[in-house]
């Protein structure tokens, strides 16, 4: 896209994501941010409800609705997974924004924008991934990005950064981690994309990943590592999009049955490319 039209396109799709927001203020339903938001401080993971997340997020969250009702919250929430939307999909933020899994996440008010966003940002500050661990723990499995590729630095970061947070957590409330550990796998996942077949995948995808130095494999193998997959689990994949380079000019194969019309006077050569493709161009 020219500068223009790129710009044409980001102040549309900006202007639009402004009325999305907007809209869902007024008719939204944000039932992912009460997870969050309205769990039973004395007993956090009560089967009954849906705080699944880790001692540390408890405790966060705790903080916050001491300082905030529950509509600042999830407003504030929704415009920073916005945020991160239009930041890492650009001009194509508009049509995202038409893309189910998308709707779906930004009406229930999940994180899982903001782990696309920390995601992106681990691979120059793996501290990021403190927060990917720490909410739905198994795309930890990401780590072994680090590993594979020796990068010890950025691994002893990751790591020294959520066992940091968690040992906080134990000093501040140990009775908390005691709940947690006791809850953890008390409400099974019946579905059939269950994480026991998902997590090997998402590993050996990290792994060729992390060997070939394939950026998105690893964005790829978050969504598969995901807890649960639910209608709007796919919105990770938006994070593809600054992963994922096309050829400019995008390069179309030869379709030797069209009719090729040529100017007079300049008659053209053939040759062959080396990926097979036959081109024509006018002889000098």
């Amino acid at each position: 896209m020219s500068i223009r039209a790129r710009s044409i396109a980001v102040g549309l799709g900006v202007g639009w994501a402004v009325a999305v927001l907007v809209t869902l203020s007024r008719t939204g339903n944000p039932v992912d941010a009460w997870c969050y938001y309205g769990f039973d401080p004395a007993n956090p993971w009560n089967p009954d409800g849906c705080f699944l997340y880790s001692p540390p997020v408890a405790l966060v969250m705790d903080a916050i609705r001491s300082v905030m009702p529950f509509d600042v919250f999830y407003t504030l929430l929704r415009v920073a997974e916005m945020a991160v939307l239009i930041a890492v999909t650009g001009p194509a933020v508009g049509l995202v924004l038409f893309i189910p899994a998308v709707a779906i996440e930004l009406n229930a008010v999940n994180v899982n924008l903001l782990i696309v966003g920390a995601v992106l940002i681990g691979f120059r500050y793996p501290w990021a991934w403190a927060f990917i661990i720490l909410t739905k723990v198994t795309p930890g499995v990401g780590l072994l990005w680090f590993a594979v590729r020796r990068e010890w630095r950025h691994l002893a970061i990751a790591l020294a950064a959520t066992l940091g947070f968690a040992a906080a957590s134990v000093l501040l409330a140990p009775e908390l981690w005691r709940q947690y550990l006791a809850g953890l796998g008390v409400t099974g996942d019946s579905s059939a994309f269950v994480i026991g077949w998902r997590l090997p995948l998402a590993a050996l995808l990290v792994v060729w990943g992390a060997r070939g130095n394939h950026r998105w494999v690893l964005m790829v193998a978050v969504f598969l590592a995901l807890p649960r997959w639910y209608y709007l689990s796919p919105v990770i994949l938006v994070g593809l999009f600054p992963l994922v380079r096309l050829a400019r000019p995008l390069r179309l194969p030869a379709l030797g049955w069209l009719p090729r019309t040529t100017r007079p006077g300049r008659p053209q050569t053939a040759a062959t490319t080396s990926d097979g493709l036959t081109v024509r161009a006018p002889s000098s």
